[in-house]
């Protein structure tokens, strides 16, 4: 595992790693310079490597960037919001490296201050790259098709779906679909359905005693594993009531530890987020807490109620 950072010759430095590659690139760069870069991603894809391109949908990639070829995957992506851009700038080689930092593979960066840095072999954190590699491109596919919801109070809503924990000789489930406000956490009810076996169907408990002939190779078992997870989570979903769903979470103590020995009176609860769509990532945080009892209406504290006896 190693780390380099350049702040010099940057571009002659990509162009040497891309260069290098012998399987695969993912590039997920905010600007890039067809000029520059369309002959060297032409010349990989030549020698067999895959290779991918996801690029924001701006007026100057649109002029100058790499256009569209056969020889290559490319994804432009465009934004919720108006003034957001994507503006991420990293490429993976091989699933062996990483490159990150503030350059935008332009034709004007390298007359600017800007720095890259090369990791090789942290798989863990290579993972978390082509996590959102993948999910932009995911997000890509399906942009045409989403669109935000209003609560009365004006706030942004989001479809919840909620995995109860499972409990008797079939592993019985009860599932659950609210529909959440971002901003002031209005819940309502929607639907539930009753399951079995339900986590193991999805994906979610699997045996750990897998053999791996290396770092790498666990590194891409357990990507591939947390995809085919999310494309599971996605697909039940939809063969229920026809709503969509934006989240998947489960109700988890955050004081469990603390509860056990003691210290604590009481089990505290948050509604745990597996799974959030893309488009709706800005909106719906990792976690939501419990936001306790109100008498006078239906809150956060009501899903966590119907999981848990509180």
């Amino acid at each position: 595992m190693t780390s380099d950072v350049y702040f010099e010759d940057i571009e002659q430095e990509i162009i040497k790693l891309l260069h290098s590659s012998k399987v695969s690139v993912q590039i997920c760069v905010a600007w890039i310079n067809g000029k520059i870069f369309t002959p060297v991603l032409k010349e990989i894809a030549k020698k067999g490597v895959n290779v991918e391109l996801i690029y924001d949908n701006n007026h100057s990639n649109i002029r100058h960037g790499v256009p569209s070829s056969p020889e290559y995957s490319s994804y432009a992506i465009n934004t919720r919001l108006s003034g957001a851009f994507m503006h991420n700038k990293f490429c993976i080689i091989d699933d062996e490296i990483v490159i990150n930092g503030s350059y935008n593979w332009s034709a004007k960066a390298k007359d600017s201050f800007e720095n890259i840095v090369v990791i090789k072999n942290n798989f863990k954190l290579i993972k978390k790259f082509k996590t959102e590699f993948a999910d932009l491109i995911s997000y890509c596919h399906a942009f045409s098709t989403h669109k935000v919801a209003k609560c009365k109070c004006g706030s942004h809503l989001f479809n919840l779906g909620v995995l109860g924990q499972e409990s008797g000789l079939y592993d019985e489930s009860r599932v659950e679909i609210w529909s959440v406000c971002v901003k002031n956490q209005h819940v309502k009810y929607v639907g539930e359905y009753h399951e079995q076996y339900l986590r193991t169907q999805l994906g979610l408990q699997y045996d750990l005693d897998e053999y791996y002939d290396s770092p790498k190779d666990e590194m891409q078992d357990e990507f591939k594993r947390e995809r085919e997870v999310i494309a599971s989570l996605q697909q039940y979903f939809d063969s229920l009531s026809g709503t969509k769903i934006h989240a998947v979470g489960s109700v988890s103590p955050i004081n469990h530890n603390e509860y056990m020995q003691g210290w604590e009176p009481d089990l505290n609860y948050e509604i745990y987020i597996r799974w959030r769509d893309m488009y709706f990532r800005k909106i719906i945080p990792e976690s939501i807490p419990d936001d306790g009892y109100s008498f006078d209406e239906v809150n956060i504290n009501s899903i966590i109620s119907s999981q848990v006896e509180i």
